[in-house]
């Protein structure tokens, strides 16, 4: 029953699949918030141009659309909190699944829309589960398409309250793969309809009725169908079919053993190069712990950015053991930590979990180098345990909440920004679609080409790095295990951390590059200027992505042994 028989061209998330991307790319985006359409129906029509706001401008770049085709910029944003939560659980369980699944809540209404799939391929906006499926499993019809429903969600314990149940659509190519017998079995659309309706409980007289023929010309169909798949007769080959679709579906959707994905693809990715371990100190949670470079070198604790916890760049390795240095990446993404949705308190249960890992690590003060979005988390961890930490390298910083100087020209940061703080529910809105696109390499690429289009290096980096699968598999596993790791990453970058790097006394090194689109290089110079021991070095033909653009670069600045101040380039 483990082998269904199904082709992997066959088989897809409404048009996306875990380890391919979709057959159209040039469709791949058609209709996608058409789904929204009895919400918006109203303003679609004779609607003016809208004023683009850079995510406008993000989103219709990817998905290649006008802006007046698609709905407000506000529909886009405020997304139901259920939704979201159902989104996490569904991708954290099913992404690896071969069969087109969505979940439903307890009114029968869809909760998985995923963006970054065709129309027609989607699952109906409303499901109910008939009353009668003491079984926990039921056939149901909708749209001319058979779904078969399983509604025991105890079976997945981070099920969230208000999914009611699994739909898994059955298209003719896979019923004739999971028939007994069904070889090269192909079914016209007559038979498909008829067989989907008698398969939900429904007698041939009843279903000839709904269909709209005659019971005559329904039972010579079936006769078809039953020498197509060399059944004796209706009832058997009902009560078989019936049974080998649970099973093979059910050996698809529940849950299998518990398995850490992200510690799969760093050692697939770096082989012998990367120490993987989990460190457990008392009752704490377990910390994953990746360690490259010197193995008994200077330590090194990196906090990684939001795109992936790791630096992209082909001699990184090389580059630490020269420098004798021991790279540390603790993956935040992928920490189980209470406290979600609680910025403040995920925020100190990680430095807490981090000062005992440190501790038990080392035996003397390390760097922290933060990169990105990982700043923020840098500063709070070096805030709280000073002892821990000997010198603070900061590349590629964030933009800071409250400007230190007035920007001439207002970045994508910035604007989304301004827009938490006016109305922070849109993080939800926004952490979907970033997830949608992340699952899609091609539209991964899309969408950050256009975020970093006006730095050139920048530009040309991202075309090395999807020349490669790394940084696609980072952004999909992201998206499908770690679904609310980057609702944590905007709302720690909403802090005030700033107020906390002026309150430190360690070392202090600035990495910036010269064309950074996302972090004008300015803003940065500005705020380093506050610490006048700081050293800030500005890297020419550099942008967000200078860490991988220029890491050895970075190592020769961190280990310097002058650390006279240096607010230069």
């Amino acid at each position: 029953m483990s082998n269904l028989g199904l082709a992997a061209s066959t088989v897809d998330f409404d048009g996306i699949s875990e380890d391919r991307e979709p057959v159209s790319e040039a469709k791949i985006m058609s209709g996608a918030f058409e789904k929204q359409t009895a919400t918006h129906s109203l303003w679609r029509s004779n609607r003016s141009v809208p004023s683009s706001s850079q995510f406008i401008q993000v989103v219709t770049s990817v998905l290649k659309k006008d802006a007046r085709a698609l709905p407000p910029e506000e529909a886009l944003l405020l997304q139901p909190q259920d939704e979201a939560i159902s989104a996490r659980f569904f991708y954290r369980n099913f992404s690896g699944c071969r069969l087109p699944a969505n979940l439903f809540d307890r009114d029968g209404k869809r909760q998985i829309h995923n963006v970054a799939s065709e129309n027609e391929e989607g699952f109906p906006p409303v499901i109910r589960m008939p009353e009668q499926s003491a079984s926990g499993c039921a056939f149901v019809v909708e749209e001319d398409k058979l779904y078969f429903l399983y509604d025991r969600m105890e079976r997945w314990a981070d099920a969230p309250d208000h999914v009611a149940f699994v739909a898994v659509r059955l298209d003719p190519e896979r019923i004739a793969a999971l028939a007994m017998q069904g070889g090269d079995t192909r079914f016209a659309p007559s038979e498909y309809l008829l067989l989907a309706h008698l398969l939900t409980g429904l007698d041939l007289k009843t279903a000839a009725e709904i269909l709209g023929a005659s019971y005559d010309t329904k039972r010579k169909q079936i006769q078809i169908i039953l020498d197509k798949l060399d059944a004796k007769t209706q009832t058997a080959l009902l009560r078989t079919l019936s049974l080998e679709i649970t099973g093979a579906v059910l050996d698809e959707i529940l849950p299998q053993q518990n398995q850490s994905r992200e510690t799969a693809l760093i050692k697939r990715q770096f082989g012998r190069d990367v120490i993987a371990h989990n460190i457990s100190i008392g009752d704490g949670p377990d910390i994953p712990v990746w360690e490259f470079g010197a193995r008994r070198g200077q330590p090194v604790l990196y906090f990684h950015s939001m795109l992936a916890p790791i630096v992209f760049h082909d001699e990184m390795v090389d580059l630490l053991k020269a420098h004798d240095l021991r790279w540390v990446i603790v993956p935040r993404h992928f920490l189980e930590l209470d406290g979600r949705g609680d910025i403040q308190a995920r925020l100190h249960r990680l430095t807490h979990a981090l000062a005992e890992t440190v501790e038990y690590l080392f035996d003397a003060p390390l760097i922290c180098v933060a990169e990105s979005a990982g700043v923020p988390w840098a500063v709070h961890f070096a805030k709280q345990n000073p002892d821990l930490v000997s010198r603070l390298v900061l590349a590629a910083t964030p933009q800071a909440v409250q400007p230190v100087e007035t920007s001439d020209s207002s970045t994508l940061f910035a604007e989304m920004s301004q827009r938490l703080r006016r109305d922070e529910r849109i993080i939800t809105g926004l952490t979907q679609i970033y997830n949608a696109f992340s699952r899609v390499p091609a539209l991964a690429q899309k969408g950050l080409a256009h975020m970093y289009r006006k730095s050139p290096a920048d530009s040309a980096c991202l075309d090395s790095l999807f020349q490669k699968p790394h940084l696609a598999e980072w952004l999909r596993l992201i998206a499908n295990h770690a679904t609310f790791a980057s609702v944590d990453e905007l709302k720690n970058l909403q802090r005030d951390w700033l107020s906390d790097l002026k309150m430190m006394s360690c070392e202090m090194i600035f990495f910036h590059g010269e064309e950074d689109p996302i972090s004008p290089v300015g803003d940065i110079r500005a705020i380093a200027e506050h610490f006048p021991e700081a050293r800030f070095h500005t890297i020419e033909n550099a942008g967000h992505l200078v860490l991988s653009q220029h890491f050895g670069s970075l190592l020769s600045q961190m280990t310097a042994t002058d650390g006279s101040p240096e607010l230069s380039s």
